[in-house]
């Protein structure tokens, strides 16, 4: 089932063609992370202060489990850069101020600086730990 467009129709074509980036990231997203931890499957990103960046926050897996929370106040090391950059891409495409939550695959959080992507690997979706505090 395709997600009905919310773009007026002068602009449709615009947001089919960012829809089709973002998934293009989204699959290199889950390949990056499969090779440095199989079992991510939900993302979740904080944005820097004062920038569009955003950081690796927690990673989780299918049950929800958190399988690693980053220190934001260090730089996530090489293995992690290009997981990074395609996060922060894939925050900047999707509009989340105008599109629904996960039109561009990405899903806000409570608080506006997060994001949740929650990878093609993930049949579930979001987990409910994804959604609420660190428990």
């Amino acid at each position: 089932m395709t997600p009905v467009d919310p773009c007026r129709i002068a602009d449709r074509q615009v947001c089919l063609a960012t829809r089709d980036l973002s998934r293009a990231v989204l699959r290199r997203l889950s390949v990056t992370a499969a090779g440095i931890e199989p079992r991510i499957k939900t993302i979740v990103a904080t944005q820097t202060d004062g920038s569009t960046e955003h950081a690796l926050w927690r990673l989780h897996g299918d049950d929800g489990r958190l399988l690693l929370q980053c220190d934001l106040l260090k730089e996530p090391g090489a293995a992690w850069n290009a997981l990074t950059v395609d996060v922060s891409f894939l925050a900047r495409l999707a509009n989340l101020r105008t599109h629904p939550p996960g039109y561009f695959y990405v899903h806000p959080l409570p608080d506006p600086r997060d994001i949740a992507i929650p990878l093609p690997s993930n049949p579930r979706g979001l987990a409910p730990r994804t959604i609420g505090p660190l428990q």
